[in-house]
Order: structure tokens, then C-alpha cells, then sequence
């Protein structure tokens, strides 16, 4: 299972929109998805899927966050019922709920926040967890940050964008250090959000995106196609098949099916190119929660020892 955290502090970007659209076309390529909506706001799941939210009183995100509930993940998911799928594929959706909005407050009382989202879909069976966050370095991206190989920025082709890139890298760097995690790989930039022809300012920035070193991804232009295809809670890969935007989110889809056959080569813990071990994160939370309950006594003792367990078959 590979997860993606589609990440950008910077509103606007059009995180949700490369969320629901490279989540539909992993479906489309017959890969078993789930897309978490982490974002309060909810707009991957009632905007852009025409999906109700978690019901009062019924397993929902921030319950399972808050250790309030401890089932699978796939209990808190739904299954999206306007989806083209390929055999052996689907589109699963953790939907919002009202308590989303109050759960960064309850997660601040964690004494290492960061890994609740982690320990929850652990054992999900999926090919691909992709994480629409937030727009905002809190506790929220904390833990998605936490539960990811890689991430996917989408930014727009400005220099405003520069600026909140250097801060996502800052925010990246803390988060490994304070959890002791490898590396986090950015998989690439995205850029969307713009109109065609590309202005000379534009086209300046994206020069400038190029310049970071990290790979750039295909481009997402705008279109009214996208909102109507949100308008429908249908994704546009199903809407509009043949569209520029559908093209680049099966490409990107493409891209992150790769990563994955290279971490599926890499299980077993086999020395990398430079010498380390390739991170593995399963052993991640395992370790997490077994040193944890290791060291706490007392009241405190099993509180981190709340990790779903597998399934008999």
C-alpha cells in the first residue's frame, strides 16, 4: 500500500481538484484507492463527489483520530457510486464530519501529535491511500505527513508559490526530525490553476519551479470542466474522458504506480542505493507503538497500543 499526501499550505491551488482527480484515475487504471478527505472544509467530499458526511453517532475520521473509535479503516470508508472503474479496481472515500473542525484541538492533547492518522489506515487493503489535506502546516498535515511516502505539491505558476514551497520544505524537515522518520520523497510538482496561453509572468515562475531540482509534473489548466464536473459529484475522469485534465491526472496516476512498484520491490527492508534501508511503514508504526508502550507507566500505560489489528481470514 503507498499513500500520498497531496500537501500545500497555500489555499487555492487546486489540492482537491488533483485529490479527487488522481484518485479517480488510479480506479480507472483497476487499482483498489482510497481518498482520505483530512481537509475541515470537506471539499473533496460533498464539492467535488456529491458525498454526504459522517453521520452523527456512526464511525467517522475524527472519532478514529481521537482514539474515540477503534475499528478498520475500511469501515470508515464509502464506496463512490459514479466512478468508472477498471476489474479490480475502486474508489473508496473517508468523507468528512463535523467534528473535523474541533479534532486539531482534542489531537494537541496527544503528548507526540503526528501519528493518529498513521496508526488508522496501517492496514488498510489498498493499492493507493491518497490524503487531500488541509490548507495549513497544523496537526492535521502533521499526521498526514506522518503516514506518507511521498507527497504530490500541486502550485500555481507564481512566485507566491516559490515562498510556500520553501516553508512546506521547512515544515517537511521538522516533522522528520521530531518523529526520527526517513526522508519523505516529493514525487513532483504540479502545476494547475492557470490560463492558456501561459503569461510571461507565468512562464517566469515556472522557470523558477523547475529550478528547485524536483521533478514537475504534467500541468492541470484551468477549465470550466472541472467545476462541472464537481457541479455532477462526478470525477472528471468519468465526466470528461478525453479532456486535457483527465489526460494529466491518468499520467500523474501513472507516475505514483511506479513509486509503488518500486516499494513493493523494496519490502523486506533491502539496503538502498546510498547504503540505508528503504522506509517501510508498517515497521514505522510498529515501532512507534511498541517503544511507546515500553515506556509509559502507570495511568499512561497502553494508551499508544491502539493500532487496528488485522483481520482473520
Amino acid at each position: 500500500m503507498q499513500i500520498t499526501s497531496v500537501i500545500n499550505q497555500k489555499g487555492g491551488v487546486g489540492k482537491t481538484a488533483l485529490s479527487v482527480g488522481v484518485s479517480a484515475a488510479l480506479a480507472e487504471q483497476g487499482k483498489r484507492t482510497l481518498l482520505v478527505d483530512l481537509d475541515p472544509q470537506g471539499h473533496a467530499t460533498t464539492e467535488f463527489l456529491g458525498l454526504p458526511e459522517a453521520q452523527p453517532g456512526q464511525p467517522s475520521l475524527p472519532l478514529a483520530l481521537s482514539k474515540m473509535w477503534k475499528g478498520s479503516v475500511e469501515e470508515l470508508a464509502v464506496r463512490h457510486p459514479r466512478c468508472s472503474v477498471a476489474p479490480g479496481g475502486c474508489l473508496d472515500v473517508v468523507p468528512t464530519a463535523p467534528g473535523m473542525f474541533d479534532l486539531v484541538r482534542r489531537l494537541d492533547q496527544f503528548r507526540v501529535p503526528g501519528w493518529q492518522l498513521a496508526r488508522v489506515i496501517q492496514f488498510g487493503n489498498y493499492d493507493h491511500v491518497i490524503i487531500d489535506c488541509p490548507p495549513a502546516l497544523d496537526l492535521l498535515t502533521n499526521n498526514a505527513l506522518a503516514a506518507t511516502h511521498g507527497v504530490l505539491v500541486p502550485v500555481q505558476p507564481d512566485r507566491t508559490s516559490i515562498r510556500a514551497l520553501r516553508l512546506l520544505h521547512e515544515q517537511v524537515n521538522y516533522l522528520e526530525q521530531l518523529i526520527n522518520r526517513d526522508p519523505i520523497t516529493y514525487y513532483g510538482l504540479v502545476p494547475g490553476l492557470y490560463r492558456r496561453p501561459m503569461s510571461a509572468y507565468a512562464d517566469a515562475a515556472l522557470r523558477e519551479l523547475h529550478a528547485t531540482g524536483l521533478p514537475v509534473l504534467p500541468h492541470i489548466p484551468m477549465g470550466v470542466v472541472i467545476n462541472e464536473a464537481a457541479q455532477r459529484g462526478i470525477p472528471i475522469t468519468t465526466f470528461a474522458p478525453h479532456c486535457v485534465q483527465t489526460s494529466a491526472f491518468h499520467q500523474i496516476a501513472q507516475v505514483l504506480e511506479g513509486r509503488r512498484a518500486q516499494q513493493t520491490s523494496a519490502q523486506g527492508s533491502k539496503p538502498a542505493a546510498d547504503g540505508t534501508e528503504e522506509f517501510v511503514f508498517e515497521d514505522f508504526i510498529s515501532d512507534i507503538s511498541g517503544t511507546r508502550s515500553r515506556r509509559d507507566t502507570g495511568a499512561r500505560s497502553g494508551l499508544y497500543d491502539l493500532m487496528p489489528r488485522r483481520r482473520s481470514r
